[in-house]
């Protein structure tokens, strides 16, 4: 839903689908396929829609940090840092531990937005469909959840659009079956993301997927060089230059608070590096630092005692697989 609602112009990237279900017939997507063509069989290129960074950012670590806060008990406050460079969130756990925190998050899917257009004059599959902000404002959509699962949004102009149907389908008890099937297919997709398994039909929804394979290209039309989804949109912290940027922001972080005991650093996400985390992330989770003015001569030696030293970061606070050394949540 925060992809939907950060993304400028809308209207501008519609495209009529033939294999849309439900009743709808135009298709917005996040990776260059179309899915609905896609569970038909058809390898149909459609460019992707591109959110406003800046928005989509601080909203995401808004969700991110409320599902964080939710899970443990013994976070007291979580709350986001806005319009700065230094630190994106704080925890206060309840032992009085203050967890200053980077978040790098990405969703495993982004799930298209499916509309119904009432008046197409002959428009072909697949062509662009010119509206004005205002007539998109009356047409009904739906967020396509793969595998002929929908959720249906109402009119795109409705009342706190996109978020406010989508919130009352989930905890309505009657789709129960509807969340269980996917939360299903959502599983399948991080098992095929993991392993890279490109003979698993959800593989090439996920996001960082690369490229379609050759058949996509020789007898669908596929443009030259144009991927699904690039390793820009990685899931979790996977994405190799967020792991960087991370690991630098916990270092100047724990720069500023050094020799202070009740401050702690952290990298938050959603998911864990499921890709990267080998190389990246597992070398320095033991790996400790100090400062030059630390050190001491003792017997003719130079040493830094381990109380003048920090590690990388303290934690990875992720919804799977966390770091969280001495940390109870």
């Amino acid at each position: 839903m925060a992809y939907v609602d950060a993304t400028a112009g809308l209207e501008k990237n519609i495209e009529y689908c033939d294999n849309a279900i439900g009743g709808y017939n135009a298709h917005i997507g996040f990776i260059n396929l179309c899915s609905q063509c896609y569970e038909n069989n058809s390898w149909q290129y459609q460019k992707a829609v591109k959110p406003e960074s800046g928005a989509l950012g601080k909203l995401s670590s808004e969700l991110i940090l409320k599902f964080i806060q939710h899970f443990s008990d013994n976070f007291e406050q979580v709350c986001v840092i806005g319009g700065s460079d230094y630190a994106d969130a704080l925890i206060i756990h309840k032992n009085g531990l203050k967890i200053l925190a980077e978040v790098k998050s990405a969703p495993l899917i982004t799930y298209p937005l499916l509309i119904k257009i009432n008046q197409l004059d002959a428009v072909k599959h697949h062509h662009k469909i010119t509206l004005t902000s205002s007539q998109l404002k009356t047409c009904d959509s739906a967020l396509y959840l793969h595998n002929n699962c929908i959720i249906p949004l109402g009119k795109t102009g409705g009342e706190n659009w996109p978020f406010k149907p989508f919130v009352d389908f989930m905890v309505d008890n009657k789709n129960a079956d509807a969340i269980e099937q996917q939360f299903q297919t959502w599983l399948a997709a991080r098992e095929a993301y993991i392993t890279k398994n490109r003979q698993s039909k959800i593989y090439h929804l996920t996001n960082a997927c690369g490229s379609p394979p050759l058949e996509a290209k020789k007898h669908h039309g596929w443009p030259h060089k144009q991927v699904i989804s690039d390793s820009k949109t990685s899931a979790g912290m996977d994405r190799t230059d967020d792991i960087k940027k991370g690991i630098y922001q916990t270092l100047k972080i724990g720069l500023t608070h050094k020799g202070e005991n009740d401050f702690k650093t952290a990298i938050i996400s959603n998911l864990p590096a499921y890709r990267h985390n080998d190389d990246y992330l597992s070398p320095l989770i033991p790996m400790l630092w100090g400062m030059e003015t630390d050190l001491k001569t003792i017997d003719g030696q130079q040493v830094i005692f381990r109380e003048d030293l920090r590690y990388v970061f303290d934690y990875i606070i992720t919804l799977e697989n966390p770091l969280l050394r001495e940390l109870v949540v």
